[in-house]
Formats: structure tokens, sequence, C-alpha cells
């Protein structure tokens, strides 16, 4: 190979990893202390293995805080709830208030996961505009994780409350007669498409797209804070309250989907119709 080939050979190569460089350091966020740390000390095992997995450090870090403020909230017993304590009660209640008013009384023993979700969601989507803090629902990875145990959540629920045959019968499009019978295989594949697929789907695109599209206008307020100084600053905390705004609807919206798709696998019969008879009965006797 002659000289000129071989210099050429290493100008693309020099050329190719200067592309792949400026793609892997592209940003359309605030830098986090993960970022800022491993932009520092770029060959530190440890600090490297965390910005790769950063989305995980910090959906354990809101883990963490939930399970901090709702441990303190539980051993403060006052019969005047006060502060923490307070707070928490008034959120449960609500969260309660609304779930049961979607799927009746059933819906109590629901609350704990979906109200669960529902916080976790939310503080996961605020810590994006907490300084050197990152939403870790604007990576997919969280979000498609987020809605696959939720589908897994709602066919356990509809296995449970339905029996496995019942259940079974309405994957398979609860075929009545030999036409339905002669369907179940295309009411299959539509059933399973729906349920396993498009739902999680929904559910994790529609969040994700969301937070990440916040990530990303805050970004280019703050770029356009620094280029041309406090003239853009006004509009970067109108921006901070509509993200604020915005943050809380993406997890109400994802809890109320969920708790929708739970109220489809319910078993729907008329048992609390007759309830309310035999109470009229009773009280007219």
């Amino acid at each position: 190979m002659s000289a000129p080939d071989h210099t050429l050979i290493q100008t693309t190569e020099h050329a190719i990893n200067q592309t792949h460089q400026s793609a892997e350091h592209a940003v359309h966020e605030l830098p986090n202390f993960i970022t800022v740390l491993h932009n520092t000390f770029p060959e530190t095992a440890i600090i490297s293995f965390f910005h790769h997995w950063e989305n995980i450090i910090f959906s354990l870090i809101a883990a963490g805080i939930i399970l901090t403020l709702f441990i303190r909230a539980a051993r403060k017993k006052t019969i005047v709830p006060r502060g923490i304590q307070n707070f928490c009660e008034f959120l449960v209640d609500g969260i309660q208030t609304f779930v049961v008013g979607i799927l009746g009384e059933r819906g109590r023993a629901h609350v704990p996961f979906l109200g669960t979700l529902f916080v976790y969601i939310l503080l996961m989507n605020w810590m994006g505009l907490i300084p050197l803090l990152k939403s870790p629902t604007s990576g997919w990875s969280i979000t498609v994780a987020l809605a696959l145990f939720t589908t897994v959540y709602v066919q356990a629920v509809g296995i449970k409350e339905q029996g496995l045959g019942h259940y079974l019968k309405h994957i398979a499009g609860n075929p009545q007669n030999a036409f339905g019978f002669v369907l179940i295989p295309l009411m299959l594949a539509i059933n399973i498409s729906v349920e396993f697929i498009a739902v999680p789907l929904s559910l994790s695109l529609r969040l994700f797209a969301n937070i990440s599209s916040e990530d990303r206008l805050l970004y280019q307020f703050a770029e356009l804070n620094v280029l041309f100084s406090w003239v853009p600053f006004f509009f970067q905390i109108f921006a901070n309250f509509l993200a604020l705004a915005f943050s809380i609807v993406q997890a109400f919206v994802f809890m109320l989907l969920s708790t929708v798709y739970i109220s489809l696998v319910l078993p729907h019969d008329d048992h609390h119709g007759h309830e309310i008879e035999t109470k009229n009965q009773a009280l007219v006797h």
C-alpha cells in the first residue's frame, strides 16, 4: 500500500471517529450531575457505568424519595394529621376517590398500584425541572418498562377476577355460535395484538414523547439564555410552569388509562344491581 493511500485511510477513519463522537456528545437536555461527572472524569469506570445506566439511577432515586416520604408520613400517627402526614393522606384520599369513582368499590383493591404509579411517574417527570437532575421518563426504556408492568398487572387482574376459563374466552372474542368459533384464530390475533402490543406501546410512547419534548424545550430556552442573556429568561420561567403542569397531566393520563384498562377486564355482571334490589326489598319489608 502506498503512502498516499495509507494517509487517505487514516484521514477517513479519523473523520468517522469524529462523527461518532459528535453523535455521542449531541445533547438535547440539560446536564445532570452524572453527565457532568462523566465529562469531567471520562476514564473512570464507575462513573461510566452510572452514565450508561443513568435513567435507571434516577428512577431509583425517585423510588427512594417516595419510600422515605411515605414511611415518614406513616410513622406520624396523630389523630389530627399535620404536615407530611396531612399531605400524604390528602393525596391518597384523592386518588382513592378517583379510582373508586371509575371502578366502584372493587377499585379500592387497586388504589395502591394506581396511586403508586401516579406518584412515581409524577416525581420522575418533575425531576427534570430540578438543576443537575434528570427526568427518567424522558427515556423510552423507563416508560416501556412502566407500560409492560402495567399490562402484566391488568392481565393478572383479568385472570383473577374472571377466572382463567372466562379470561381465555374473552381473549378468544366470546364465541357464542359456530361462526364465532370459526373466528377464534382471528379474534385471538387481534386481541393479543391490542392487549399485549398496542396498549404498552401507546402508554409508553405517549409518556416518552411528551416528557422528552419538555426536556428539549427547556434545553433550547437555556441555550437562548446563554446566547442572548436576559431576553428569553421570562420565556424560560413560562416554559418551566408549562412543564410543571404538563407533567401532572401526563402522570394523570397514564393512571387514568391504566384504570380504564382494569375496568375493561373486570367481570361485568348484574350482581351490583341485584344487591341494590335486595336491599330495597329488605327496606320495604
